[in-house]
């Protein structure tokens, strides 16, 4: 798997003109040290967490990365992109248990937008509060949501429960009518959810920073 990870990585460096692992840490925020073992295939059991930063950056997914020869996959069409402005909806709080309890708006209003490249007429945005998601997700950033884009395992999703609990998780598989899910923060163990409890699973999209807000 490493070696695979190890090309991969080089791969999309080099499309990006991304000369050297300085220059890669400093655009992703992760320390130069830990890039360079994982590049050096020294990391047999790199965390989910570095993974995804690269593959967010890169534009990919974390299983395009561990699990494919990007050498022989399709370029991405980015041009069908389009720039949209998605609305903000609501705040996602970390409640009591761990998980976060939803605030959406009345429907029509929000607080402001986040620009986003997307083609979902429906996709929307959330500012998440709390620490239970970190590193990855910060206090006061936005998840932006694409309710209309299918998730496969390995995915981050937006989870809203019957009995309204909110949580963006790792998909990882539905089995037998139970759904499990990992916390991206590592502290926080797995879990499995009934598939009759669960009332939403969209797809996320990407974070944004409070910067990217407009009215």
């Amino acid at each position: 798997m490493i070696d695979t990870i190890v090309n991969n990585l080089k791969l999309l460096m080099r499309e990006k003109g991304i000369v050297n692992v300085t220059e890669l840490a400093r655009i992703t925020k992760i320390h130069q040290p830990t890039l360079h073992r994982l590049l050096a295939g020294e990391v047999k059991d790199p965390k989910y967490a570095n993974l995804k930063q690269l593959a967010d950056y890169f534009g990919v997914t974390v299983s395009d990365i561990v699990e494919k020869d990007m050498s022989n996959m399709p370029k991405v069409d980015t041009v069908s992109f389009k720039w949209a402005p998605v609305p903000i909806v609501g705040n996602a709080q970390l409640g009591d248990g761990g998980f976060w309890t939803d605030m959406e708006y009345p429907v029509g209003t929000g607080d402001g937008f986040i620009p986003w490249p997307t083609t979902d007429k429906d996709a929307y945005a959330l500012k998440c509060k709390g620490d239970s998601m970190m590193p990855r997700i910060k206090n006061g950033e936005f998840v932006v949501i694409e309710p209309n884009h299918g998730y496969i395992p390995g995915d981050e999703v937006l989870v809203v429960t019957t009995d309204s609990k909110v949580m963006v998780k790792t998909y990882l598989y539905a089995r037998s009518g139970v759904v499990s899910l990992v916390s991206i923060n590592e502290e926080h163990p797995p879990i499995n959810i009934p598939e009759s409890e669960i009332a939403t699973i969209h797809y996320v999209a990407g974070i944004a920073k409070e910067s990217l807000r407009s009215e």
